[in-house]
């Protein structure tokens, strides 16, 4: 009942409410990985990264066969910029659950935005669409290296796509032109 109301109250942008009710939950059952996950998901959307990683790197020890620990994780690295971690977690939510479109995104991101490896952040791209072919957020970004790449038809293209599946996409437009 606390870890539903936890995540209910978090919908709510009710942070602090959400925090005490995953933690009832987590006291009731201190096995339990994914109440420590959205603890650290509420903790880190009130840039408390240091208790985002703490949770879930319990979460990870409760279950580490945990991806979207992993992923979230990574997520917190990117903003601590500790970005050799960052890639680290996404390759083990990979490695864990290779259908996840959101591990390979963000990985993409941080190899076209920090590392300048646009061809395999295409690749990242490339793979999270082909999983998820309504991911518009993969199509934006691909189409954003594809700029940067001078690929400007396949950047056209790639922003329409985007476009397409979410019309509220007001940076695409910006970006397509």
């Amino acid at each position: 009942a606390y870890f539903n109301r936890g995540t209910t109250k978090d919908t709510l942008k009710d942070y602090s409410g959400a925090i005490t009710d995953y933690s009832k939950a987590i006291k009731i059952n201190p096995r339990f990985a994914l109440a420590y996950s959205n603890r650290g998901n509420t903790k880190s959307r009130l840039k408390n990264y240091s208790g985002a990683i703490d949770d879930f790197n319990k979460a990870i020890e409760i279950n580490p066969k945990f991806a979207y620990a992993y992923s979230r994780r990574g997520v917190v690295k990117y903003f601590l910029k500790d970005y050799p971690g960052a890639i680290a977690d996404y390759n083990k939510a990979i490695e864990i659950n290779p259908s996840s479109a959101k591990a390979y995104s963000n990985r993409g991101n941080i190899k076209s935005e920090l590392l300048k490896n646009y061809s395999g952040a295409i690749a990242d791209y490339n793979k999270a669409i082909e999983i998820n072919p309504k991911f518009a957020k993969a199509y934006y970004n691909r189409g954003s290296v594809k700029i940067i790449s001078k690929d400007y038809s396949g950047a056209i293209a790639d922003y329409n796509k985007a476009i397409e599946i979410n019309p509220k996409f007001a940076n695409a437009y910006l970006n397509r032109g």
